[in-house]
């Protein structure tokens, strides 16, 4: 899976969605994904595997059982994980979904 891919998944959940960020202010809720680095399989000096890891997160102002459905629908077939955090200053839940494509 492609960068595009992925950016195309997350907009078929009808949420804003943008890379790392957005420039203008967003109300909740909304997602953000972002690459994180590379991971490689080696063996016999050879690379047999690349794989991009990817942060996607979600962002609501209550937790929001129904965006996380549509975020999770949209990653369906890739493997993740999912964590959660309130952020105090920005008075947002952040769920996070890490990915590998």
């Amino acid at each position: 899976m492609t960068q595009e891919e992925l950016a195309r998944r997350l907009a078929d959940t009808g949420l804003p969605v943008a890379y790392r960020a957005f420039r203008t202010r967003q109300d909740p809720p909304y997602i953000c994904y972002v690459y994180v680095y590379d991971a490689q399989f080696f063996a016999d000096d050879v690379m047999y595997y690349s794989a991009g890891h990817y942060q996607v997160e979600l962002y609501t102002s209550a937790k929001d059982p129904a965006a996380e459905a549509k975020v999770e629908a949209a990653l369906e077939g890739l493997c993740w994980e999912k964590s959660e955090e309130y952020l105090q200053d920005e008075k947002v839940y952040q769920i996070l979904y890490e990915i590998e494509v």
